[in-house]
């Protein structure tokens, strides 16, 4: 598997293509980690459930309150286009703090979410490592394809629960559906 100490990372596909099957395993490969957790499927996992799924200040107050301070070695944040708009929304000052610094705490920041297109490009643009499930959509393939030629028909065409990774902008990589998590349920 890649190596995501202190990097920031985001995870993008549709539903039931293998997003969280993927974030467990990357969960467990350490005990210091916190996964916000809004749908209430990282049972097993030390993680933290929002009283208010559509808060962007409780998340904005985890993340200043719990991480920063605490600095745990992984970080997730499931359903991330809830809190993270594309642009012009700015950044929670929470969010932008992790983009800029987590590397520098040695946190691993992770940000899920079903199509970058309903993203913050300054997290999506500045992170390590890009994972890939399949994705369609003409808009997602047009911001796949600026990103790295050939990556939005790699895209298209995986088959279930394939991945593409795109690392530090240039080396993509198809991989293999990851094997079932220790909590894979």
């Amino acid at each position: 598997m890649i190596d995501l100490t202190g990097k920031g990372w985001c995870v993008f596909g549709v539903r039931g293509s293998g997003k969280s099957w993927l974030v467990k395993s990357i969960l467990d490969t350490t005990q210091d980690h916190l996964v916000y957790d809004p749908l209430d499927e990282y049972q097993g996992y030390r993680r933290y459930i929002p009283s208010d799924r559509q808060s962007s200040a409780e998340l904005n107050t985890l993340i200043e309150d719990v991480i920063i301070k605490y600095k745990p070695r992984l970080f997730v944040v499931d359903e991330a286009n809830k809190w993270v708009k594309p642009k012009p929304t700015p950044l929670i000052p929470g969010a932008a703090d992790l983009n800029d610094f987590g590397r520098h705490w040695g946190t691993s920041v992770g940000w899920v979410a079903r199509r970058m297109t309903q993203f913050n490009t300054d997290i999506t643009e500045l992170a390590n490592h890009l994972f890939f499930f399949k994705l369609s959509g003409k808009n997602d393939w047009a911001y796949m394809e600026n990103l790295h030629q050939g990556l939005g028909d790699a895209v298209r065409s995986l088959g279930p629960h394939e991945f593409m990774s795109l690392t530090n902008g240039s080396e993509m990589e198809l991989h293999s559906p990851v094997d079932s998590p220790k909590h894979a349920s």
